[in-house]
């Protein structure tokens, strides 16, 4: 199934979808599925979601509001036709032709800051402790300084990815290992 979305409302869509840790598609999955549910059995959206997702919302739309006037920018207005929204895959449901799009038209999240590199950032927490560390310390350390976003894959960090990263032969010159805890070579 394809729907169509004002490319203001999917970027709200992602950022919703990145507070409640999920892919949008599955964002969207749940409401469409909690609402199917509650249709059928009579019973009312679960409110505890809906006031949360309106409250982030309203917040969304409040700081979206203040930077355009802070900027003296004028509002753009919304779509007014289908034609001009942006097409959004949406998973778990089947389409009978897929969507076409026009070239140049895809629409991806841009994370709010640069990304930085898992290699950089053991570096980073290396350089601060100034001594070695296990892979399972240095996991813990990169998730405390909160820097370290996860791979489009969304698994968490974790020790036997950072000791990958450490093996994999392009960083290899960049780490020492011994005894099993991770040092910067020298």
């Amino acid at each position: 199934m394809s729907i169509r979305l004002d490319p203001r409302r999917l970027g709200v869509l992602k950022r919703l979808a990145a507070d409640a840790d999920v892919r949008p598609g599955d964002l969207v999955l749940l409401w469409v599925t909690e609402r199917l549910d509650a249709e059928r059995t009579g019973a009312a959206v679960p409110s505890s979601l809906v006031a949360e997702l309106t409250r982030r919302l309203d917040e969304l739309t409040a700081r979206i509001q203040a930077l355009e006037a802070s900027r003296g920018a004028q509002t753009t207005a919304a779509p007014s036709t289908v034609a001009e929204m942006v097409p959004v895959e949406v998973e778990g449901f089947a389409t009978a032709a897929p969507a076409k799009r026009k070239r140049g038209t895809k629409v991806s999240a841009a994370p709010a800051w640069p990304r930085i590199a898992l290699h950089d950032e053991m570096i980073a927490v290396l350089t601060d402790r100034g001594s070695p560390m296990t892979a399972a310390e240095l996991a813990e350390a990169i998730v405390e300084r909160g820097r370290y976003a996860p791979p489009r894959s969304g698994k968490p960090l974790d020790a036997a990815m950072v000791s990958q990263r450490v093996s994999n032969p392009t960083y290899r010159s960049r780490f020492t290992r011994n005894e099993g805890r991770i040092g910067l070579a020298g």
